[in-house]
């Protein structure tokens, strides 16, 4: 098992349901985007100083990892690119 580093892993851990929404297109209203934002605030900080191209540089060697590989695709797909640099200039927004 490949230990993964923290750096990684802080984003990582967010990726399933990332990729679940990218899959779904899901468009985020300001109401979602103010739960989230105060339900989840370590990952709304997270992606509110960061940009798609730092998370593509952390996430991309895990492409084949067992665990997370599939999402990890998704989200470095055209539509995952898409969606997240949509999400999180919504996040710089808010």
């Amino acid at each position: 098992m490949v230990t993964i580093p923290p750096e990684a892993q802080k984003y990582l851990k967010h990726i399933p349901t990332i990729a679940n929404w990218v899959q779904k297109n899901k468009q985020i209203s300001g109401l979602e985007m103010a739960l989230f934002k105060a339900a989840y605030k370590e990952p709304y900080l997270l992606l509110k100083q960061t940009t798609y191209e730092e998370i593509r540089r952390i996430i991309t060697p895990y492409q084949n990892d067992p665990q997370y590989g599939n999402y990890v695709r998704i989200a470095l797909s055209p539509q995952g690119e898409s969606w997240l640099k949509y999400a999180l200039d919504l996040i710089r927004r808010s």
